[in-house]
């Protein structure tokens, strides 16, 4: 596989080494031909609260119990990157995101805190914040 579409708020489960697998959503065109992507994961004691996610039949159904975005494990990737991530036999895209859900992705990444600033600053300016 050379390359995969990605569009805005596409799911893709994608292997993380050492960690096994995990769901990374695209939420912003950040240069040229690059995406951001935000870790999709289950949520933890001390997870970062700024993007919850409860199961509910507008989500994929994936999203079996309340799901959070690690923005600390935010990446940023191209096509080509992403193609060679991907998790053997997994669809592309694994499902795709709403986009109210993708917005209240954003704008939890303005706010939190674990998101490096290369990251908010290429987020705002995909989303035209100054």
């Amino acid at each position: 596989m050379s390359s995969v579409s990605i569009n805005i708020g596409d799911v893709f489960l994608i292997d993380t080494p050492p960690n096994g697998q995990h769901f990374y959503v695209a939420i912003a065109k950040t240069s040229g031909n690059k995406y951001l992507f935000v870790n999709l994961t289950d949520k933890k004691n001390n997870s970062e609260r700024v993007c919850v996610l409860a199961p509910d039949p507008s989500l994929p159904s994936f999203i079996k119990k309340e799901s959070v975005i690690a923005y600390y494990f935010a990446r940023e990737m191209d096509a080509n990157d992403l193609a060679i991530c991907i998790t053997s036999g997994s669809p592309i895209p694994k499902d795709c995101l709403s986009a109210d859900i993708v917005s209240q992705i954003q704008q939890g990444g303005l706010i939190s805190k674990k998101l490096k600033n290369k990251y908010k600053t290429a987020l705002k300016n995909f989303l035209g914040i100054d």
